[in-house]
């Protein structure tokens, strides 16, 4: 049933980055994701991190690692609204109808297919002495996890999202994996763009439990250093912001203008593509449109045309 969560190839930047770092609270080394576990965290802004994926190798390259990790986040993990099948509507007012927000489509283009996929909630529990275990297996017994956070159970619910698509585009199918958050259409459906909005994901975690301690250390398991680790951290609103890892060297990012706010344009070029993710929020609500190539002109004219 977790497994389901993470399951649809229809991009999901917002939801899916906000599970990962809610495993990140429990398992630093899972993920170099250093961002939105807080006591009460609401999306309202966006922020890129490049990454060294050093630290990430010792899981990656560790069957035995990599297993015992697996079966710490499955037996944490109690789901507690499991996400249905993606569903097609015909048009904006059916899908703002299902979602429970007002969605924006553009003006100037006819989507191929709207789904709307329902909301997901999930409970992690947290096991420090397991969780401490791993990092010191992965090599890592300098970094120790908080004693307060034992025990911690952090609440994570993911509301509603709306996938349009524009062009020739897969079909979401449950019962694979989902694509990376940057991966977006693959190579064999060129003009495909995904257009995604949700309103915010809600992280609960309890009191005194320090968010920015734990991303510190999930960002030193990386290969960051502790200097630089903690003057990240330090410039970052916990209560709002979602951090987006980049790859570094693999990946570029700036900041544009769009929608009337500022949104981040991330790009990269794979073994068998270019693709690229726009992110932005207005108004409590996420937005990403994905696609292939370096031509990202077609996904700002899209953004132009929003009511």
């Amino acid at each position: 049933m977790f497994k389901k969560l993470f399951a649809f190839p229809v991009v999901r930047v917002g939801a899916i980055a906000v599970l990962l770092m809610a495993l990140l609270m429990a398992f630093p080394t899972t993920r170099a994701l250093a961002g939105e576990l807080l006591n009460l965290f609401r999306v309202q802004q966006v922020a890129v991190l490049p990454i060294d994926s050093t630290g990430l190798e010792s899981l990656t390259g560790n069957e035995a690692l990599s297993g015992r990790l697996s079966e710490l986040v499955s037996s944490s993990t109690e789901v507690t609204d499991e996400p249905g099948e993606p569903v097609v509507v015909a048009n904006a007012e059916e899908a703002s109808a299902s979602a429970g927000f007002n969605v924006r489509l553009p003006a100037d283009a006819a989507p191929a297919k709207i789904y709307v996929t329902d909301s997901a909630a999930f409970t992690l529990t947290v096991d420090r002495a397991k969780a401490q275990a791993l990092l010191e297996e992965a090599g890592r017994a300098d970094l120790v996890l908080p004693e307060s956070i034992d025990g911690a159970k952090i609440a994570v619910s993911i509301p509603s999202t709306v996938n349009t698509t524009f062009g020739t585009c897969p079909e979401p199918q449950t019962d694979k994996p989902a694509m990376d958050e940057m991966d977006g259409p693959r190579e064999s459906y060129p003009d495909c763009i995904v257009f995604s909005q949700m309103t915010s994901p809600i992280v609960n975690a309890p009191d005194g439990v320090d968010m920015a301690e734990l991303a510190q250390i999930g960002l030193e398991f990386t290969g960051m250093s502790r200097e630089d680790a903690e003057a990240f951290t330090g410039t970052i609103d916990w209560t709002s912001t979602l951090v987006i890892p980049i790859p570094r060297n693999a990946a570029t990012h700036a900041d544009v203008s769009i929608d009337g706010v500022t949104g981040k344009l991330i790009q990269r070029t794979t073994e068998y593509s270019s693709e690229y993710v726009l992110l932005w929020v207005k108004d409590g609500i996420v937005y990403s449109i994905s696609g292939s190539g370096t031509d990202t002109a077609r996904a700002f004219q899209m953004v132009e045309a929003l009511p």
